[in-house]
């Protein structure tokens, strides 16, 4: 069997020869991750050049009197190939190591420096231009969001939101969804994709993401005007978290809901979280991991060019599912808030501000993290136990 890794590797048809498919859309998903080079225009930047009519005349360049006038009817799509971006960041990372925080859910560097390094060679996705790109981490706000839109070789285009990355803020806006909606990173992905569908206002669409970046295209595409909604053709969300049953049961999420795919391993814990429409095109595949690894998309099994697929969840993941929305039902929102904010001040009180941080001082860390629990209220401790009981009942493995 293999895997993503194997398959930007092996298979080189462009997207005339074979179309655009799911473990294109998850391809995309993983560069979300990645490092956005200063060489991709920032969508901001794009906005005040080409944002209205009145923005294009003012940036009209005498020197190239053609270009100027063809993009007062078309919006051009500035920026760099995914092969420029990529040789751009070999060079970067050569004296910046950044793969900790951008590499995703991964166990080992290896993994994602091999799937970089044959996107760059690949004529199916090297060619694939990169722009309109957005990024914003606040602690203050617990938001940690990024968005960056693909144009392919026919003209559509590919909006990909990052999923979580590895600091504890971006997990703290995770579990936030439990009793907060929207948060932060699902109202910044709404105005993207409204500011992207008005520069390319003739376009076609599709959205993609894993883990977190799923969830917010998803919401991204249900409060879209209609205008731009028409022109989404299939929202992507890989092993995604879903949303409390009143959104599942909205109107807006009616509108797109036929449209979406989400794909999850056979034993998934986030994309399990909440609620999710039956209506929903859910594809359950093989991985070669156990437990909470399997939500690390590199460990997806494929045959040649499609995925592994098996009929239904397995049952540990049934039973998580089941056990974590009885729970989740017999709280209120207030006591969800409380519980999420014991969690990360017990996983923040040794100073740690990512999960790479935790893992690497392992041992270490626990009599810090031991003694900010003791400090705890016996209400906040109670959440804590319940959570670790849930946990400790569910069986990670195969």
């Amino acid at each position: 069997m293999t895997t993503i890794i194997d398959y930007v590797a092996q298979e080189t048809r462009d997207f005339s020869e074979y179309p655009f498919h799911v473990a294109d859309a998850l391809v995309y998903a993983i560069l979300s991750y990645d490092k956005i080079p200063q060489e991709v225009p920032q969508l901001s930047s794009l906005l005040e050049c080409f944002g209205s009519i009145s923005s294009k005349l003012r940036n009209f360049n005498l020197k190239h009197p053609s270009r100027s006038l063809a993009a007062l009817w078309r919006t051009p799509f500035p920026g760099p190939t995914l092969r420029e971006v990529e040789e751009r960041l070999h060079e970067y990372e050569l004296t910046h190591p950044y793969w900790e925080h951008h590499s995703g859910f991964s166990d080992d560097d290896e993994t994602p420096h091999r799937f970089y390094r044959s996107i760059k060679r690949n004529p199916r996705f090297a060619v694939t231009r990169m722009s309109a790109a957005e990024e914003r981490f606040d602690i203050s706000q617990q938001t940690q969001y990024a968005a960056e839109t693909f144009q392919l070789p026919d003209g559509t285009l590919l909006v990909a939101f990052r999923g979580t990355d590895d600091s504890l803020t971006g997990w703290r806006e995770d579990f936030n969804m439990a009793f907060t909606y929207p948060v932060p990173a699902q109202k910044q992905a709404a105005d993207y994709l409204e500011k992207v569908g008005r520069l390319w206002p003739n376009a076609r669409i599709m959205l993609t993401g894993h883990s977190k970046g799923g969830n917010i295209a998803i919401y991204a595409a249900m409060n879209a005007r209609d205008q731009i909604k028409d022109r989404i053709e299939r929202i992507y969300a890989f092993d995604s978290p879903g949303f409390n049953q009143d959104v599942v049961s909205s109107y807006e999420y009616g509108t797109i809901v036929d449209r979406i795919t989400k794909l999850v391993p056979e034993f998934s814990i986030i994309g399990m979280l909440l609620q999710s429409s039956p209506r929903e095109h859910m594809i359950v595949v093989k991985s070669n991991a156990d437990g909470l690894m399997q939500h690390s998309c590199y460990t997806w099994l494929m045959d040649g060019d499609r995925f592994d697929t098996v009929p239904a969840l397995s049952e540990s993941s049934r039973d998580f599912r089941d056990a974590l929305n009885t729970w989740l039902n017999g709280m209120t929102q207030r006591q969800r808030e409380h519980g999420v904010e014991a969690l990360f001040r017990v996983l923040s009180s040794g100073g740690h501000s990512t999960i790479t941080q935790l893992r690497t001082d392992g041992m270490k860390a626990l009599p810090g993290l031991f003694s900010s629990y003791v400090g705890l209220d016996s209400e906040d401790r109670h959440y804590i136990n319940q959570a670790i009981m849930l946990l400790a009942g569910t069986r990670f493995t195969h």
